[in-house]
């Protein structure tokens, strides 16, 4: 047993806190009776050390970093709790999610992060993982969770928006 494994088992400070989340990943292609949904994939993540540690640094003013940027990557490596970004990145997906928001009586807070369908658009075959991060820096190493799911494809005739929800309890 460590020090601080002893420390906390003799103040009862046991390590219930849960951290958790569902990532939510669709592509959607516009219809002919407007936006279609045709892929969906609904996965839990699991929230890192380096995310848990980056919280309790945001809570205590010694982190101005928000987590407010994703990426996603084509690895079906399943997560663990020492990564700290995808495995296998796909270039030019490092971006600012579009929004942040504190659901409305709840404690869970949701992130968004859209890449636009359209000529000169990202696509890529094979998206299988996802983080969230709090630094817009390659290759990253400051996420919160990571997340895998069964592969999706983007083309450029569609969007790829990525809704990832998360609970303290």
């Amino acid at each position: 047993m460590q020090a601080d494994d002893s420390i906390q088992s003799e103040q009862g400070l046991a390590d219930d806190l849960k951290a958790q989340g569902v990532f939510i990943v669709e592509v959607i292609r516009d219809g002919k009776n407007g936006p279609e949904v045709l892929q969906r994939r609904v996965a839990p993540n699991l929230v890192v050390n380096t995310g848990k540690r980056q919280l309790w640094r945001q809570a205590t003013g010694n982190n101005a970093n928000d987590f407010d940027q994703m990426r996603i990557g084509t690895s079906g490596v399943s997560p663990n709790s020492g990564q700290t970004n995808v495995i296998s990145p796909v270039t030019g997906t490092l971006n600012t999610v579009d929004s942040k928001t504190l659901l409305s009586g709840t404690r869970t807070f949701q992130w968004v992060i859209s890449y636009p369908s359209g000529a000169s658009t990202k696509s890529a075959a094979n998206i299988r993982e996802v983080v969230v991060l709090n630094q817009n820096t390659s290759p990253g190493g400051s996420a919160l969770s990571r997340s895998t799911f069964t592969a999706v494809n983007k083309t450029t005739a569609d969007k790829l928006r990525i809704t990832y929800r998360a609970r303290v309890t």
